[in-house]
């Protein structure tokens, strides 16, 4: 069955209570977790669940204090630290949240919305982000699997999203700081053997096409996904669509 991005989160309101315990540690109770095996799972989403956003975008050049939104604040306040977003300037959006999303960006006439990065623990539970959060170079294109904030959670008005083990789930374009290609630059080669990467809007593209969850054995679904690959044929061998495809039983001599 496809990856989904739902299936690791579901149960992140527990999870994010835990994490305190390795991701917000003094530094003597790091070095304790140090022979913890880290999580490295850095596999993308590879269907469209009910609850998560996929935001095409241009990072902006502003970070703003977000709060801990619907993460226990407890990881936010026991140790006083700050939780920050970056501005995003949308270009697409679909899933959760898009229409609402749409809507208030009509009203304030902008397309700039908030999305506040969080790392993962070694068990793969919610943690802080430990890195600036100016985590995608400003003005490269992103590709963000986030969770939109509710309403009363936004900052200012401005559509606020959770992008939830950041660096995994997360594709942009140019130099970054921090941020996927700085983690996955040997596994992006030997994905691609020289083939080059999807731009950010090719994945975009890519997942507007997917089956959503609970559609995975439509035949009507994955018919319009082998429509859409044979038109990018590409998409196969460029990461991350071998590995978003490799998931589905597409047959590429029909």
């Amino acid at each position: 069955m496809p990856y989904r991005f739902d299936s690791l989160l579901g149960g992140f309101a527990l999870t994010a209570t835990i994490a305190i315990s390795v991701g917000t540690l003094h530094e003597g109770e790091r070095a304790a977790t140090s022979s913890l095996v880290p999580c490295t799972k850095e596999i993308f989403p590879g269907a469209r669940d009910s609850l998560t956003t996929t935001l095409l975008g241009r990072a902006g050049r502003d970070t703003i204090a977000a709060g801990a939104g619907v993460v226990d604040r407890w990881i936010a306040g026991r140790f006083g630290q700050s939780i920050h977003g970056q501005t995003v300037l949308v270009d697409s959006i679909l899933g959760a949240g898009a229409d609402l999303t749409r809507r208030s960006l009509d009203a304030r006439q902008s397309t700039e919305v908030l999305i506040v990065p969080w790392g993962n623990n070694p068990g793969c539970g919610v943690a802080l982000w430990h890195h600036s959060a100016l985590w995608i170079s400003p003005d490269s294109s992103g590709l963000f699997s986030v969770r939109l904030r509710p309403e009363s959670l936004w900052v200012s008005g401005r559509p606020t999203f959770d992008a939830f083990f950041a660096v995994n789930y997360s594709y942009a374009d140019g130099p970054h700081t921090v941020g996927p290609h700085s983690v996955s630059t040997g596994l992006t080669e030997a994905s691609v053997d020289g083939k080059g990467s999807l731009t950010p809007a090719e994945v975009f593209s890519l997942y507007s096409a997917l089956p959503a969850v609970g559609h995975e054995s439509d035949s009507s679904a994955i018919e319009r996904l082998r429509a859409w690959v044979r038109a990018h044929p590409s998409v196969r061998t460029r990461y991350p669509g071998n590995l978003i495809l490799q998931q589905w039983p597409l047959d590429p001599r029909r």
